[in-house]
Formats: C-alpha cells, structure tokens, sequence
C-alpha cells in the first residue's frame, strides 16, 4: 500500500499517484481501493456531461463514461472499480483527486474552493476564475516571479479553534497548464499529460511543497470582460460573498440543507475577515500585465 498527504489527509491507497506527496503517517485518514462499487440510496441524482452522480448523506457514486465507477463514503473511503475498456490509469486517477476527493471532503464537512493560491508573508492569496480567466497561466508566472507556490486548482478551508479567520490547505504538488499557457509562458515541458487526449500538461513541485495551513488574507478574482485595459477593485459584503461562493468545487455536492448552511458560514467568515478584489482583464492580454496588476494588490 501506498502513504500519502493530499488535501490536508492522510491516504492510504492500493494505487499508485505521482502526483500526491508520499508521506509516513501511522493512521490514515482516507483509503483507496480497487473493487466493485456497491448500490446505494439515492437522495440525489443528476448528470454533468458524461458523468453521472447519486449521493445521500454519506455515500457519493459517481460513474465516468468508459474511464471508471467510483464510491465514496463516511468520509474516509474510496472505491474504484476501473471501466473494462481502460487502460489510462492518468484519467482514473484524474477523477480520484477531483469528484471523489471533493465528495470525501464534504461527508468530512469541509469546504473545497476551486482556487489557486500563494504564500505571501504567512498569509495565503487565493486566485479564482472562470475556465479561460488566465488563472494557472497567472499561478504560473507567479512561480517564474520567485512566488511561493502554495497550491493548484483546490485549496480546502479549514476554521482554527477561537480564530476568526479561516484557513487554508493545500492540495497536492502539480500545477497543471493548458498548450496555449504553455506557448504564452515558452515553456517546453510536456513529459506528463494530466489526461489522455486533452492538451493540458502537468508540472511537479512535490520538492517545494507545504503541508502547513495558513490564515487566508485576501481572494482574487479573475474575469474577462468588455474592457481595453485591466482593471481591479475591491469588493465588499454581500457581492464578495456572491462573487465568492460561486468557486466552491463541485457545488453540486453542497445542495443539501445543511451543506448549504455549511458554505454560507464558512465563506461568510472568510470574506469578513479577507479582502476580495474583482480584477477584470480583455479576452486578449500580455500576461505580464496581468502579472503586474495581480501583484500590485499583494
């Protein structure tokens, strides 16, 4: 069996994953199995695209057309029963550290933001956007200015005993960049595609990689927009919360009640105690000068 830290947990996996931090631990948090995945009681039900999910109060399945079928339950494990006709063990794993990993963390009662972020003076910056927003292209040009990279694509929050302020940790060492970010930033390494038939490319820094939370001081939020130079302000109150909330990752899982209840105080505490700036750039602009203005408010 394999021992890693992922997500602020310990896992202990059947498979093998490059791409989480190997780490010595006496009791783990989370197991990976292969195996079949059982039937269970359906609360909820619905389809995104090619995959199809059921989930209650403790058990999450969810299927992916011709990659695998996935169980996730009380929080702390996970099946994985591989289609027949597979033999791409990257886009298995692909959705371990994505759907399933995100189901575990919302039967542990944790909220995932789908954000970037960096450590600036002990404090985390989180960078979110839409798909297209420039956001791993900006994460990236962060580590080429000698940023501290602090996570790629998840950051989990976490709330600290008697400490109003609200955390973060990260996910696993990868930062994972598009063909056309990789043209933009002359970078030539394409030695680990994240999944078959998809240009996007990933980039290890298990060396450099931080186990440790920190207190989340400010969240940046990318946009394109109908705009001929890059523009930035601070949002505040309810439009921050509004503007936050919409990155929560796999928000589909949090349509319950209580998760909803969850999320609300959560990201309410966060944004109260963080600064949240909108930073709206043209479809069409030097990366450079997003570099510029995103670093200007650190």
């Amino acid at each position: 069996m394999h021992k890693y830290w992922g997500f602020g947990l310990h896992i202990i996996s059947g498979m093998e994953f490059p791409e989480l931090l190997p780490f010595e631990f006496k009791h783990a948090d989370v197991s990976i199995t292969l195996g079949e995945v059982p039937d269970i009681n359906v609360d909820i039900a619905f389809d995104i695209g090619h995959i199809s999910y059921q989930l209650n109060d403790h058990e999450l399945v969810f299927s992916v057309q011709d990659v695998a079928s996935y169980y996730v339950a009380d929080g702390n494990r996970i099946i994985v029963h591989p289609h027949p006709a597979n033999t791409e063990e990257r886009a298995v794993r692909l959705f371990v550290l994505g759907a399933a990993i995100a189901g575990i963390l919302q039967q542990r009662r944790q909220v995932p933001l789908h954000t970037s972020a960096v450590v600036v003076n002990d404090r985390l910056t989180l960078i979110a956007g839409q798909s297209g927003a420039g956001k791993s292209t900006t994460l990236a040009g962060l580590k080429q200015r000698q940023y501290r990279i602090f996570s790629d694509d998840i950051t989990v929050l976490k709330e600290l005993p008697d400490d109003d302020r609200i955390s973060g940790v990260a996910s696993y060492p990868m930062i994972k960049l598009w063909e056309h970010s990789l043209q933009t930033l002359q970078l030539n390494d394409r030695s680990f595609p994240v999944m078959p038939g998809f240009e996007k490319y990933g980039f290890f820094f298990h060396g450099a990689f931080d186990t440790r939370q920190y207190p989340i001081e400010r969240i940046i939020l990318l946009e394109t927009g109908e705009t001929d130079t890059i523009r930035h302000k601070q949002l505040r109150g309810s439009v921050a919360f509004a503007g936050v909330v919409q990155h929560v990752y796999k928000a589909s899982f949090f349509r319950q009640p209580a998760m909803r209840a969850l999320c609300f105080d959560v990201i309410s505490k966060m944004v109260k105690c963080a600064e949240v700036y909108q930073v709206t750039r043209p479809a069409q602009c030097a990366p450079d000068s997003l570099l510029d203005v995103v670093t200007s408010i650190f």
